[in-house]
């Protein structure tokens, strides 16, 4: 699950939630052969940086409640209320969602592609499982 949401200053911000039991190493193996990239090249290198950019580099919500807030907040949505400041939408969301997922990383992007409906667009098919047919 691709959540994207608005920022402090209005830039756009997503939170990735891999729902299926799934390493970040998996994942990473996902991405660059959804996006169809050659090793070594300069799309390989942006997917690779990207991969890094959500699951390295970004607060993964789930970890840091657990590890640090659980006994501050009553709830993980109240942490995501509170210490995120996210909407009650992506908190509502993000809230019955914990359990199944592996983790919620909190991604501040600064790729200029990663905007608005494209950029939502772009990580669903880069993370997410295409709809059953």
């Amino acid at each position: 699950m691709v959540i994207h949401l608005l920022g402090e200053y209005n830039q756009d911000e997503f939170v990735v939630c891999p729902l299926a039991p799934i390493t970040v190493a998996e994942l990473r193996e996902r991405m660059l052969q959804r996006a169809k990239v050659t090793v070594g090249s300069y799309a390989y290198r942006l997917i690779n940086d990207l991969h890094s950019a959500i699951f390295v580099q970004s607060l993964d919500l789930k970890a840091d409640y657990e590890a640090y807030f659980v006994r501050e907040y009553a709830s993980f949505g109240e942490y995501l209320r509170r210490r995120a400041r996210f909407p009650s939408a992506v908190v509502a969301t993000l809230s019955k969602a914990i359990d199944m997922s592996s983790g919620m990383y909190h991604l501040r992007s600064w790729y200029a592609f990663l905007t608005d409906t494209y950029g939502l667009e772009f990580l669903t098919r880069l993370l997410e499982d295409p709809p059953a047919r």
